[in-house]
């Protein structure tokens, strides 16, 4: 305790003694600015309609009426993107800037209140973030989902709770070893010439604010592989034209050390991951492109066939129809070798996969959005999506791990081939 208090006691003072040493000499001297507290929100409220081509998820091994999920078609009202940020901001003589940041949830279905939690501190020499909150893989990084309208497609994560995603296909634009808002440390340089750098630090994953440790299983459900000394890097590079024509481009990448989802579980590949990424504006249009590329990241070290983690590409075009009226397309597309097999089951239990070979898994999908804004920070959508997923392996990779799971009592129902359409009136409330 008393050595990690006097290493950020000297972190703290050498970013202020830099500030000083670097501080314009000409002029009065800064004077102390009073912290202040600044509130925003947001929330949005989503009509959901929906169809997904495979009916059923299977529940269990033995697939029983009771464990059975319909998940099919139907309509679905939520409340989605419930948050309000508390930021409290201040700045000390030399010029530092500091603040903590709340942001609390609003979603009424969690269990959590804080959503964010963290410090910050910026000055000349960059910017410092500690705490729970995101990392430069996601903060960093460009793609196609910077033109999508409406929810996000893919990228909003709001279709999860209405597609029936199939069994080993790759449905996301986050890098595997992605942090999201797990406990962390972040630093940013200071931009210059249009480029900056990034990197952040988490110790482990799937930990955060005062959670206590645990270095030896997963504390998901159903258990899932984590990793720890997670290092991801961003770089940059954002620059407008004269005539108005602007560009940013981005690299990103996740390293991490992998551990299995208990102690003597089937050892896994550790995280290397990293995606590219663009995006172009000029007057009313816009943009995006990003590649992904997650190699074997979290892959199953003892497999004969190698199988792979996934690759994807995502576009996005958009158009300013008015000043209060946007249009957005989108398309994505991912693909990996998943493995297949033969599936042996004695008494409800899964005993071996064997006669393995490799398939091909593949996602397409594609959106449109209309976004119309009524009043400042009031604005109303509509959106529809149809994804395709297939992967005739998705028996034998979900019994492959399930076989994993039993020991802890877990088990995650295989889907298989699937096609889902979903439209989507919306409204959104930004203050």
């Amino acid at each position: 305790m008393i050595r990690s208090l006097l290493c950020s006691t000297v972190l703290l003072s050498a970013m202020i003694l830099n500030t000083q040493v670097n501080a314009d000499p000409v002029g009065p001297t800064p004077t102390l600015a009073t912290p202040q507290i600044k509130f925003q929100g947001q929330t949005s409220f989503n009509s959901f309609f929906f169809r997904n081509k495979r009916i059923f998820q299977a529940g269990d091994l033995g697939d029983s009426d009771c464990k059975r999920r319909k998940f099919g078609r139907g309509q679905l009202f939520t409340v989605d993107s419930s948050r309000l940020r508390i930021s409290v901001d201040g700045r000390t003589d030399p010029g530092m800037e500091y603040g903590l940041v709340f942001v609390l949830n609003g979603d009424v279905n969690s269990g959590n209140t804080l959503r964010e939690n963290y410090l910050y501190f910026s000055g000349t020499w960059g910017q410092l973030y500690a705490g729970d909150t995101f990392g430069v893989e996601g903060t960093m990084a460009f793609g196609g989902w910077d033109q999508w309208g409406g929810t996000g497609f893919i990228e909003g994560g709001r279709y999860d709770r209405v597609v029936n995603y199939t069994t080993g296909t790759v449905h996301s634009v986050d890098l595997i070893g992605d942090t999201s808002r797990d406990t962390k440390l972040t630093y940013l340089t200071p931009r210059w010439k249009g480029v900056q750098v990034g990197v952040s630090y988490t110790p482990r994953t799937a930990h955060r604010g005062e959670q206590k440790i645990e270095a030896r299983r997963s504390e998901s459900s159903p258990k899932e592989p984590f990793g720890t000394d997670n290092i991801a890097s961003g770089i940059n590079f954002i620059h407008k034209f004269t005539n108005g024509f602007e560009m940013a481009l981005s690299a990103t990448s996740v390293f991490a050390k992998t551990h299995s989802e208990y102690r003597l579980a089937p050892l896994r590949k550790n995280v290397a991951s990293y995606a590219f990424g663009a995006t172009f504006n000029y007057s009313d249009v816009g943009f995006s492109v990003e590649y992904g590329n997650n190699g074997r990241s979290q892959d199953f070290k003892q497999s004969k066939e190698k199988s792979n983690s996934g690759q994807w590409v995502d576009f996005g075009l958009s158009y300013k129809w008015s000043a209060s009226t946007k249009l957005s397309a989108g398309y994505y597309y991912a693909w990996r070798k998943a493995l297949n097999g033969t599936v042996k089951v004695v008494d409800n239990k899964i005993i071996s996969v064997s006669n393995t070979h490799k398939s091909n898994a593949k996602t397409n999908g594609v959106m449109a959005a209309i976004d119309h804004k009524l009043a400042p920070g009031l604005g109303v959508y509509f959106e529809y999506a149809n994804l395709q997923m297939k992967n005739p392996a998705a028996v034998a990779e979900g019994a492959r791990v399930n076989q994993v799971l039993q020991k802890c009592g877990d088990f995650i129902g295989p889907v298989k081939n699937n096609q889902a359409n979903v439209f989507i009136l919306g409204s959104r409330l930004v203050f």
